[in-house]
């Protein structure tokens, strides 16, 4: 037998232990009377559109212009400027660009001649996409964002698709991808806009789970057309939705040079609207708007493309040929007004309320008519 000591086991009494009780974090309740003492007022970082601290879809088909919409925002927010005239609020803004990283720059370059200003600093732009279905990755990327702007006021996820590992068809996928945008981004105060597809086969909504459309509390389109691109609003849980807004894209060269040494060219979107009233003073856009959409509702049905005997009468008006889309004939486009507001008004009081504005539209230069066609003119 050893005579070698053997060191005794040392024992600690469990009563010797400090154990710090576990701090429960309190589930947020409060009372009815506290939430009615004051108007609760909306937030906007973008008027009418995007509410701080709101859940957000815009979505569309490829190439719609949905992407372009998201940054245009991102833009306006960052640098304190109105968008298409409605009031932004400061912040900074982060988006997590799961694709198109080559291109992002030159619409960037494309807005900084929209605005007449340089790219703003409080705007954050990733270099690869997140996969915010896997928690620590969304534990990241909100750490991240905090290091460079503790308090963000948007953040993009673009697309949907290229940010999340799962899937979208799946409502237990898409429940922990709100979750952890719940968790990780909406507490540090952001508005948080996710770009999606529009579905397969229903273009009038987001493709994959109807959870995904249920868990927004504003929900967005951008859908295209052979000559413009329309902003419609199809929920908007807490403020009144405003009428769908008709854009161009606006092609445009930039000061960068490719490798063979010629302008690199890259779009923005300008409001049909704004468009109206630089170029038309006095012009009741809102008034008109109904006739302009029977105009693209019916260049969208009947359209037709330009013959040689109009195209010749084009250099009457000093306007160039690679403005002009379609055309239509003045009976389809009075055609597709009365169907349209069928039932609203008798027959008469439609011809005379559609001469009415047609001819307000043609004396502005907004469209031209000729030989019984008519066509739209974009400035």
């Amino acid at each position: 037998m050893s005579n070698k000591l053997i060191k005794p086991i040392s024992v600690v009494k469990a009563n010797s232990l400090k154990v710090e009780p576990k701090k429960i974090k309190q589930f947020p309740l409060v009372s009815a009377s506290a939430m009615t003492s004051k108007p609760v007022q909306i937030e906007w970082l973008v008027e009418n559109f995007l509410e701080q601290g709101s859940l957000n879809l815009l979505f569309g088909e490829p190439s719609s212009g949905k992407s372009l919409f998201a940054l245009d925002w991102g833009f306006c927010i960052a640098a304190n400027i109105d968008w298409n005239g409605y009031r932004t609020k400061q912040t900074d803004v982060i988006i997590i660009a799961g694709e198109g990283f080559s291109g992002i720059g030159r619409r960037l370059k494309a807005l900084e001649h929209r605005y007449g200003i340089a790219s703003p600093e409080k705007l954050f732009i990733s270099q690869m996409p997140a996969q915010l279905l896997d928690e620590k990755n969304a534990e990241l990327v909100a750490s991240s964002i905090r290091a460079i702007c503790p308090n963000p006021g948007l953040v993009i996820i673009d697309t949907l698709h290229r940010n999340m590992d799962g899937d979208e068809n799946s409502s237990q996928d898409i429940a922990t991808f709100i979750n952890h945008i719940d968790h990780y981004l909406k507490p540090m105060g952001a508005a948080v806009l996710v770009v999606h597809h529009s579905g397969h086969n229903n273009k009038d909504r987001s493709r994959g789970s109807s959870s995904i459309r249920a868990a927004m509390d504003a929900e967005f389109s951008a859908k295209k057309s052979k000559t413009d691109i329309v902003l419609t609003c199809h929920k908007a849980k807490d403020f009144e939705a405003v009428e769908p807004l008709t854009f161009i894209l606006k092609p445009i060269e930039l000061e960068w040079l490719n490798s063979d040494g010629k302008p690199m060219t890259s779009v923005y979107l300008e409001s049909i609207a704004l468009i109206i009233g630089k170029n038309n003073k006095g012009f009741n856009a809102a008034k008109n708007d109904p006739i302009l959409k029977g105009f693209d509702s019916a260049i969208e049905k009947y359209g037709i493309e330009l013959t040689e005997e109009i195209k010749l009468n084009l250099n009457s008006f000093n306007i160039p040929t690679n403005s002009i889309q379609k055309i239509v004939s003045i009976k389809d486009w009075k055609k597709d007004v009365y169907e349209t507001k069928k039932g609203e008004k008798t027959k008469d009081a439609l011809r005379v309320e559609f001469n009415r504005h047609k001819t307000q539209l043609s004396d502005q230069s907004i469209i031209i008519v000729s030989d019984g066609y008519a066509w739209r003119v974009f400035k």
